[in-house]
């Protein structure tokens, strides 16, 4: 399939560009899917696997990267390019489910939510066409034997679209009691033939000219929440790939932040490893001097910050920075574009300080303590240490532990820490739209790996003045203690959280 202007420039919503310009105005790295700098072989990779969509096989592409080196802008790039070719490929964004680690049921249930009312117009029209059905199904062949009554029935032409859609909830397992089944004739489908199930499903769309490229995202939560859910998801992984050579067409990008590289991959599952290993597609740091300023001239031309007679000086204090992430980077950049003013940060008064060596055995400690779980419920303590000694918490102030927040009468300002880098954003908005912040300046501290940024807070009738500071909840933690516990480093530790919490505490 030719795929015309790939990896082009694409225009933002004018209504998003303030929106975006405030993210990176506050020193935050906003979704900027509109462009890829750089990157020459993962573009040169997934362009050749999607050029072949339409082919005798399904593909896949694994994409792995440090976190912040712009995994999740690929894949929304990739979806909203698309979405606005309005073609016959539809590009599926999803997050990894912790809950559901057999990537074929995940897939079966996205095909259950986007396509059922397609697979049952195209199911009526193809059934009358002989030889069909057994081409779906691999001919019946070795393991797709077991599901041949169920696409017999499917097949049916007595069946009307209502008992279609049951027929096709049977086979991702939406409906999965023995009285479902039994009522079309039918023995019970296991878990195990569901991956024949899903070979039908995908050639059934295949047939009507129907691609998908199925994105999952942030696999590695998976392996944060379990090893042997992240085992069970790369076994169903490497069983589909086996059966990609009887589904027509499609392709499956998975992406994953993997701090040692291909080594967890190959120990985790050696199987699924030499399997995956020749589509795996890595995104380096943006290094090159020409790609920096190739990204500083996109942003100000984005942006219309009108500093083109000030690249080259933009450039040199970027350069001098050597950012080991892209996020960083990219965070660098509109600070200078936006602000004109460049800030010192956390880390960089931590190496001023000399405080690098206490805060790896403040860290050290804490973890023989077992004081780094469950930071909700800890971290409360050692910040209301922190504001008492600075005069930001008064006896009539209010702290909040149990929500997790606390108000700032004297600056009017709420000051609301999340803690769950995985929480969903319409709980996130739900649980900011039933609170009460008064007139005062809401302060959102978000997990960093949240990535939360500033066009997805939704207030439904107040529309307060609201910022997002993206931390990382134990670094703060572990400064906060070293502030309670280090009475004569204090002053310069003050310092450090300040500029940690962008000067807000």
């Amino acid at each position: 399939m030719e795929i015309k202007d790939l990896w082009n420039k694409l225009s933002p919503r004018s209504e998003t560009l303030q929106t975006l310009k405030k993210d990176l105005g506050e020193g935050k790295a906003p979704e900027l899917p509109y462009f890829i700098i750089d990157q020459n072989e993962a573009k040169e990779k997934i362009g050749a696997s999607l050029s072949q969509i339409d082919g005798e096989r399904m593909l896949t592409n694994m994409i792995l990267g440090q976190y912040g080196n712009g995994k999740t802008n690929l894949l929304k790039y990739l979806k909203l390019f698309f979405d606005s070719i309005k073609g016959n490929v539809d590009f599926i964004y999803t997050r990894a489910d912790i809950e559901q680690p057999d990537l074929i049921l995940y897939l079966l249930r996205i095909i259950q939510d986007k396509y059922t009312n397609d697979l049952i117009l195209f199911i009526e029209n193809l059934r009358n066409e002989e030889g069909l059905k057994a081409k779906f199904a691999n001919n019946f062949e070795d393991n797709f034997s077991q599901i041949s009554d169920y696409v017999n029935e499917l097949w049916n032409p007595v069946h009307d679209q209502d008992a279609i859609k049951k027929l096709i909830y049977l086979g991702t397992g939406r409906l999965y009691t023995i009285g479902s089944f039994t009522s079309f004739g039918l023995q019970k489908l296991e878990n195990f033939n569901r991956r024949e199930v899903l070979v039908l499903f995908l050639n059934i769309l295949a047939h009507k000219s129907k691609y998908v490229v199925f994105s999952i995202d942030e696999i590695e939560k998976i392996f944060e929440k379990s090893k042997a859910r992240f085992s069970q998801f790369l076994t169903s992984y490497r069983e589909l790939i086996d059966l990609f050579n009887k589904i027509k067409g499609h392709l499956l990008l998975t992406c994953i932040t993997d701090a040692s590289g291909r080594a967890q991959l190959q120990n985790a599952n050696e199987a699924f490893y030499t399997r995956i290993n020749p589509h795996i597609v890595e995104l380096p740091n943006i290094y090159k001097k020409e790609d920096i300023e190739e990204l500083i001239v996109t942003l100000d031309q984005l942006f219309q910050t009108n500093k083109g007679g000030e690249i080259s000086v933009i450039l040199q204090k970027v350069l001098r920075k050597k950012h080991q992430r892209n996020r960083d980077l990219l965070r660098h950049v509109g600070e200078l574009l936006i602000t004109s003013t460049e800030t010192e940060t956390a880390d960089e008064q931590i190496a001023k300080f000399e405080l690098a060596d206490l805060f790896l055995e403040t860290k050290k400690e804490l973890e023989i303590e077992g004081s780094l779980t469950a930071l909700h419920n800890r971290f409360f303590d050692p910040l209301q240490y922190y504001l008492e000694a600075n005069s930001l918490l008064e006896l009539d102030n209010k702290l909040d532990k149990r929500n997790n927040y606390f108000f700032d009468e004297l600056n009017k300002r709420t000051h609301l820490f999340l803690f769950n880098e995985n929480i969903e954003i319409d709980m996130l908005n739900k649980k900011l739209n039933s609170t009460s912040f008064n007139d005062n300046q809401l302060l959102i501290y978000s997990p960093i790996k949240l990535e939360l940024s500033n066009s997805q807070i939704k207030f439904r009738e107040q529309n307060p003045d609201f910022k997002i500071i993206d931390y990382d909840p134990e670094s703060l933690f572990i400064y906060l203690i070293m502030y309670r516990d280090n009475l004569d480093k204090q002053e310069q530790l003050a310092s450090v959280i300040s500029a940690y919490t962008q000067n807000y505490l």
